[in-house]
């Protein structure tokens, strides 16, 4: 992760980028799921998220399904290889699976997200692609106004797909 063949330019920007802007948000959510966490194992969590381990009821298949393959494309070792433009497209490409796979309870909340992931794609994409001139005090805003729908989805989604959320630092 971060190299690149000689002469190519370096892949993590993209990454970071992607991650700063789109994935602050979806990245949150789905980037803290994983298998449990230290308190009850006492060890680290997984790295890579753990598949739930409850059978799933057959009307939230496609959803927890779907929240499972984006935590795999999320937690890749290429996530966000392909640059900025590719990594903003794979985000899109993600919320959209998610909206259209969420249930009913939680429709509303993806589409709040994947509105607010595009502003910030957007506002990164408005840099030039450099995380470093992306308008930090913006994304805090939109991380701020995406919190309550990203908790509600947190808590649904852990119950419907029996999966353990992480803390947010």
């Amino acid at each position: 992760m971060g190299t690149s063949a000689p002469g190519a330019a370096p892949r993590v920007g993209g990454r970071r980028a992607a991650l700063a802007a789109g994935l602050v948000l979806t990245g949150v959510l789905l980037g803290a799921c994983g298998g449990g966490d230290t308190t009850t194992t006492g060890s680290p969590a997984p790295a890579v998220p753990a598949a739930p381990t409850t059978t799933v009821a057959a009307a939230d298949r496609t959803y927890c399904d779907t929240v499972a393959r984006v935590q795999a494309e999320q937690s890749s070792p290429q996530a966000g290889q392909g640059g900025v433009t590719a990594a903003s497209a794979a985000t899109r490409r993600q919320l959209a699976g998610l909206v259209a796979a969420a249930p009913p309870e939680l429709a509303a909340d993806w589409r709040t997200v994947q509105r607010l992931t595009e502003q910030g794609l957007d506002s990164l994409a408005q840099t030039g692609g450099d995380p470093k001139k992306i308008d930090r005090a913006e994304l805090a805003t939109l991380q701020a106004q995406a919190g309550p729908a990203v908790e509600h989805i947190k808590t649904v989604t852990a119950q419907r797909c029996h999966v353990a959320f992480r803390p947010t630092p």
